[in-house]
């Protein structure tokens, strides 16, 4: 998915993901078809750098305390090539 961004992404374009922190709900695997269980910084960051995004920047968003899903993520980034 990333590297499609990249291609119609015009240098110096920005994206943002946003997605689950890693965590241990197997579950969701089951219920909601979901292939991994979260991303870590570097992972993002691996992910980015490697289709083509520089100047990643990763913030954990803050967390509802009576919410039930793991915590979330929001990465940015700058198509360089």
């Amino acid at each position: 998915m990333l590297s499609e961004v990249a291609r119609v992404l015009q240098p110096g374009g920005r994206v943002l993901v946003v997605d689950m922190l890693p965590h241990e709900h197997e579950e969701y695997q089951q219920h909601m078809g979901h292939v991994w269980l979260g991303f870590s910084d570097k992972q993002i960051v691996r992910f980015l750098t490697g289709t083509g995004f520089g100047n990643v920047r990763i913030r954990s968003l803050p967390t509802d305390p009576n919410a039930k899903g793991p915590a979330l993520f929001a990465a940015a980034a700058t198509r360089h090539r």
